[in-house]
């Protein structure tokens, strides 16, 4: 299997609609919000034509991490404090779209689904996609499409299909050590906006691998709270920056959601099961 290689369309810069001090004041509340919880935290908040995800600039060990392009697509972990953020480095956010509380800032009670007889809460992926349909980021026809399409996604999904092949291990050299190869797929979609990635990762209580979904965000696309795309440097000690979902890139946000739709039948399910309550909770103006 050849490895994916990963890079992000240069030349044309996001369209910010909005000026910066505009865009302080319209996710101000947010800001309030945000300062009270904790800095690693990713939070959504929707202003009046976009969604803005905040995101951890410095949380090295967490689900946000700050990495370096590479040909094999995987990316390089680095220290954001000490590297000098820019064109070339990018966000790997494992992100989410469930919780079995409510107890998060970016969570949707309202979106409540059963998952194996547990409950499960709509988050993250959840909350953008419910907030970018009521501002009319993403339409009713662009969700029900997706549902449409899940069917004939979970017939073939990565978890279940793809495998991490192991080459049998070479005849020791002379130190007495021999030479094994691991080989791991990834599925990659490029856009002018990001990439979304599907990789297997082993299982944490289980034996086995499982289907990882990340959303790759360009840090010469991200903003500053002041609402200015954010110039090249270091991080700053507890830094956040944020991410903006509107109708410019309403597109790529669906990859996100096709993505876990492809990526395992657990992940299709519940994907069918969010976009049901997000589509209902809409029409009944919830």
């Amino acid at each position: 299997m050849q490895p994916a290689r990963i890079c992000f369309p240069a030349g044309r810069r996001p369209g910010f609609r909005m000026a910066g001090l505009a865009l302080a004041l319209l996710i101000s509340v947010g800001a309030v919000r945000a300062q009270e919880a904790d800095y690693k935290q990713v939070l959504v908040i929707p202003t009046n034509d976009a969604v803005l995800v905040r995101l951890p600039l410095t949380d090295v060990t967490g689900k946000v991490r700050a990495k370096e392009r590479t040909p094999d697509g995987f990316g390089l972990p680095l220290a954001p404090s000490r590297t000098a953020l820019g064109a070339n480095h990018y966000l790997e956010w494992q992100i989410g779209y469930d919780l079995p509380t409510t107890n998060s800032p970016s969570a949707v009670p309202q979106i409540v689904f059963t998952r194996k007889g547990e409950t499960k809460y709509g988050h993250e992926l959840a909350k953008i996609l419910l907030d970018a349909l009521r501002l009319g980021i993403v339409s009713t026809n662009d969700l029900q499409r997706e549902v449409a399409a899940l069917p004939r996604l979970a017939e073939r999904t990565f978890e279940e299909r793809e495998t991490v092949r192991v080459e049998p291990p070479q005849q020791p050299d002379e130190t007495g050590f021999a030479r094994a190869m691991q080989r791991v797929p990834q599925f990659i979609r490029l856009t002018d906006h990001g990439a979304v990635q599907i990789q297997l990762k082993p299982r944490q209580r289980a034996v086995g691998f499982q289907a990882m979904v990340y959303v790759c965000v360009p840090l010469d696309r991200v903003l500053t709270m002041a609402g200015a795309r954010r110039t090249a440097g270091p991080a700053r000690t507890k830094e956040t920056v944020y991410y903006r979902f509107d109708r410019e890139n309403a597109g790529f946000l669906l990859d996100i959601v096709r993505a876990f739709a492809m990526a395992s039948r657990q992940h299709n399910e519940d994907i069918g099961n969010i976009l049901g309550k997000i589509l209902e909770t809409h029409a009944a103006g919830r």
